[in-house]
């Protein structure tokens, strides 16, 4: 017991000296001392030596409920602001020392050899003040354990306390029945139990450190692993029965002690490398989430905003709209140009204001999809019809290429429509000559259609990137400085939620471009 407890104190200490572990080596050291002179005590043949044992068996038991109740109240409690008045608390513990040490007989009165075992005569009015003090300090102790336990949120913490709790106070109560209790009814052959519930006080927290990482297990069975070797190779060196055996397991000695401690800070790095990289990784999800939480309050922001500007917009795109018709009569030609670029200018920033609607009900998931049998090429078809006016305007020529027969998909048509429309009015955009091409064909279930344009190609850096939000290629900029960067992104995600897939293929700069969709057939 003696070992293990002095043991476990060191590694607590190399582990961490936080005040929490400096308390409880301590309470360790002091329980490891009431065992050894327990056992010193029970085996001593010499009576006058026995008391002397016994008496530093008291001193050392004294202290351990005062340690532990300095050790509960640090215990899981890192903002804990030790309270000076408590330090009176250690003059009981003193008096019992210093009247233990100035009266050999304050507490054991006399001692019998009773053939192999030992009689005790107690001094029983002191003993019974010993016993107050002891075990008042130990309900103190729980007090304050408890009270970290209410205080405590998290479960892990909780797991903890409960486990402490647990395997202490089993080891306290054993204690106390056969080394405090029962003595003082004059049974004193049971006093070798109390030490052994340092087995369950040890084992609970052994557990505890391979359970919630109270302590670093990898740091200690390195150092319990290079001390132990050290201690094999030392006790061949003392052995050694020549001299050249002497010689060389001491140059080995001092090779391996070289070797173990720059093993064991090599672990320590590695171990604080470690612990900080998962304190790192902690803060950045926690950055994360709070990112999260700001990128969701931006896109309510912007489906505000963009909801308070289209109403304005539009009044303004529209009366713009109806005086170019004349509606108010006729306007000065030179008053017409600058109506004309307000409602250019107006309708610009509606389709910018819908762009951000979008990824807004997007990201928010609120946009609603009302799925039936769509015909694609009918699709097309409706869509060329309204556009090819202003594709022909450009001087581009637009074409479909579908073989007769029905292109099926099950398909939102209104959502359908603004993918289609998006991508050919991107191709006129980014086509200063020759044609856009519309091709639909049914591959393994599948209903593929592709927009070809002989426009200004994309280059292969840009290729994986182009469906992101706010993504613009280089040669997009060049030739359309007005566009935001979303068509595409909004284009990748309403086709997604079709179950289906959207990419691009382009031979690069300046030799067209190829977008793909592809649906599922009906």
């Amino acid at each position: 017991m003696t070992i293990i407890g002095t043991i476990l104190s060191y590694f607590l200490l190399r582990s961490d000296r936080r005040a929490v572990n400096i308390l409880f080596s301590i309470f360790s050291i002091t329980a490891a001392l009431w065992s050894l002179n327990l056992g010193l005590f029970l085996n001593a043949r010499n009576l006058n030596n026995a008391l002397s044992f016994a008496n530093f068996y008291y001193i050392a038991a004294a202290a351990i409920p005062l340690v532990f109740f300095y050790f509960s109240l640090f215990f899981k409690r890192e903002n804990y602001h030790f309270n000076k008045n408590l330090l009176w608390l250690l003059t009981p513990f003193f008096l019992i020392v210093y009247s233990i040490l100035v009266d050999r007989n304050f507490i054991v009165e006399q001692i019998f050899q009773n053939g192999v075992e030992k009689d005790v005569i107690l001094n029983f009015r002191n003993y019974f003040i010993y016993t107050i003090y002891f075990v008042s300090f130990v309900v103190l102790s729980y007090f304050g354990l408890l009270k970290s336990y209410n205080y405590a949120k998290d479960r892990t913490i909780r797991d903890q306390l409960r486990l402490v709790v647990f395997g202490t106070l089993i080891g306290f109560v054993l204690g106390m029945i056969f080394n405090l209790f029962l003595p003082a009814f004059g049974n004193y052959n049971l006093i070798w139990v109390g030490p052994l519930s340092i087995i369950i006080m040890v084992s609970s927290i052994s557990y505890a450190i391979i359970r919630y990482k109270l302590f670093n297990l990898k740091v200690i069975a390195t150092e319990v692993f290079v001390f132990f070797l050290w201690t094999f190779i030392l006790i061949r060196t003392i052995l050694s029965t020549t001299s050249q055996d002497q010689l060389a397991n001491g140059i080995l000695l001092l090779a391996v002690t070289i070797i173990g401690i720059f093993l064991i800070r090599s672990v320590i790095r590695e171990v604080e490398q470690r612990e900080k990289l998962e304190r790192l990784t902690e803060e950045l999800g926690k950055a994360n989430d709070r990112l999260k939480g700001l990128d969701e309050l931006k896109t309510e922001f912007l489906s505000l905003a963009c909801h308070q500007f289209r109403s304005p917009l539009t009044a303004i795109k529209g009366y713009a709209s109806l005086v170019l018709e004349g509606s108010y009569g006729k306007v000065n030609p030179s008053v017409k140009e600058a109506i004309d670029k307000i409602f250019q200018s107006s309708d610009n920033l509606v389709d910018v204001v819908q762009d951000f609607l979008d990824v807004s009900q997007i990201e928010q998931g609120r946009i609603k999809y009302e799925m039936e049998k769509v015909d694609m090429k009918l699709l097309v078809e409706e869509i060329i019809g309204e556009l090819r006016p202003n594709i022909s305007k450009a001087g581009l020529e637009i074409i479909i290429d579908a073989p007769r027969e029905s292109y099926f998909v099950n398909a939102d048509k209104g959502k359908l429509n603004q993918v289609v429309i998006n991508l050919i009015d991107n191709a006129q955009k980014y086509t200063k000559e020759g044609s856009i091409k519309i091709s639909i064909e049914k591959e393994d279930g599948k209903v593929v259609t592709r927009i070809i344009d002989t426009g200004v190609g994309i280059n292969e850096d840009d290729i994986g990137k182009l469906f992101g939000k706010f993504t613009r290629t280089t040669n997009s900029k060049k030739t359309n400085v007005n566009g935001t960067g979303l068509g595409l992104y909004i284009v990748k995600k309403i086709v997604e939620a079709h179950k289906g897939r959207i990419w691009v293929e382009s031979s690069g700069v300046g030799k067209g471009s190829t977008f793909f969709i592809e649906l599922d057939q009906a």
